[in-house]
């Protein structure tokens, strides 16, 4: 059973790596990067970030390309 934490990303892997002080950014990077090391050492895996989408907003309507800007 995963415990919480960072899981590794590849099905059947059930490594998790903890945030040791979780009020730590460091320590959320440090986790991070222990499980991707783990990904390429043990798997040969590289995560490949899917492009982001923008959030759906009602302020962040598109405007006309003809519309002056405000």
């Amino acid at each position: 059973m995963r415990s919480a934490g960072f899981p590794c990303r590849l099905a059947g892997c059930e490594r998790a790596f903890q945030v040791a002080d979780q009020s730590s950014m460091d320590a959320l990077k440090a986790a991070s990067a222990a499980r991707t090391a783990h990904e390429i050492a043990d798997h040969g895996y590289h995560h490949v970030r899917l492009e982001e989408e923008r959030p759906a907003s009602p302020y962040l309507r598109a405007r006309p390309k003809d519309a002056p800007a405000r």
